[in-house]
């Protein structure tokens, strides 16, 4: 969970399943506007999937893409109150960079795949040789 926390408040939600290798594609931002709600994560370091995630499992992430380059990550957990997050976020290429609001830090989510109904990110940790993942449904 603290692993999931850091992938996710540290702007490295996310993501694999039949994605393309193809380094050059442009992404539609019409296609990332709106909310998206995690459905599973790949543990990149232990080599596992989690689907617990969900209304049904008690532990709701979004992520909400505005066209004005703002983007709110929420994390709820079955009894609490949401974490929310506000931040702002440019696309570059096949990457989402989420710069986070009273700071300059900056994580870069690689996009391996976007339609209008999925959204798989990917997240490499400086100095470490693993990627975690993370798939997103489209919700509005």
């Amino acid at each position: 969970m603290k692993r999931f926390f850091t992938f996710l408040c540290c702007a490295a939600v996310l993501t694999w399943v039949g994605c393309s290798k193809d380094e050059d594609n442009t992404i539609d931002l019409t296609q990332l506007v709106g909310t998206w709600e995690m459905t599973r994560m790949y543990d990149g370091e232990d080599g596992t999937w989690d689907n617990e995630y969900g209304a049904e499992y008690g532990f709701v992430v979004t992520l909400e893409f505005r066209e004005d380059g703002t983007c709110v990550i929420s994390r709820q957990v079955s009894g609490s109150s949401p974490s929310v997050r506000y931040e702002t976020y440019v696309v570059e290429s096949n990457t989402i960079v989420i710069t986070y609001s009273g700071s300059e830090q900056q994580e870069v989510w690689k996009i391996q795949k976007l339609t209008a109904t999925e959204l798989n990110l990917a997240f490499d940790y400086p100095g470490e040789n693993y990627t975690d993942r993370a798939c997103y449904k489209r919700i509005s």
